[in-house]
């Protein structure tokens, strides 16, 4: 199990921590001490307290399960073992090896999985004046190569580029320029 973060679980933690320490150390210890904090908790006061803590406790708990993503990883064997890669680390792999265009002003990528091989979705907004589908077809091939080389991943099928965006005005060529003459 994950353990909870933020400032809110630190609290709540630390508040049961306390009462709960205080209450075993004045049942075994000092009983004078666990008479009081019983005392207390049975206020209207400090049975509010408590028991907004502890609801605040289990409320943090499945929050965090709920909205805390777990990290995915890629695994596949080496000669010396298994070896597992972060989907996250994949992503930025590829997207760092797409910016090596200087044609390729953003770049988004996904994985998916597809019977024991890995897909990738690449999502590109480009600049203007550039022969797109060379370009597309070079960005998969690079992408394809550093993957296999760098990561050691052989797994990789299709590689989909999408064109999102067109960046800039069209290059004018000379050839334009005649015909406004």
């Amino acid at each position: 199990m994950k353990a909870r973060s933020g400032l809110g679980s630190l609290i709540t933690n630390t508040v049961l921590i306390v009462i709960g320490g205080g209450l075993i150390y004045g049942n075994l210890f000092n009983r004078e001490l666990g008479t009081r904090i019983s005392e207390w908790i049975s206020t209207p006061v400090g049975g509010l307290i408590l028991g907004g803590v502890m609801i605040a406790s289990v409320v943090l708990g499945w929050l965090t399960r709920f909205f805390v993503k777990k990290e995915k990883f890629i695994d596949f064997q080496s000669e010396d073992g298994s070896v597992g890669i972060s989907t996250k680390a994949i992503k930025d792999f590829i997207e760092r090896v797409g910016k090596e265009f200087t044609a390729v002003k953003s770049i988004d990528s996904q994985l998916i999985h597809n019977k024991g091989n890995v897909d990738i979705a690449i999502s590109v907004k480009l600049l203007s004046g550039n022969k797109i589908p060379e370009l597309i077809q070079m960005l998969q091939q690079r992408v394809r190569e550093s993957v296999r080389e760098s990561l050691g991943i052989d797994g990789i099928g299709t590689i989909t580029v999408k064109v999102a965006e067109i960046i800039g005005e069209p290059a004018r060529h000379v050839e334009d320029d005649l015909v406004d003459s």
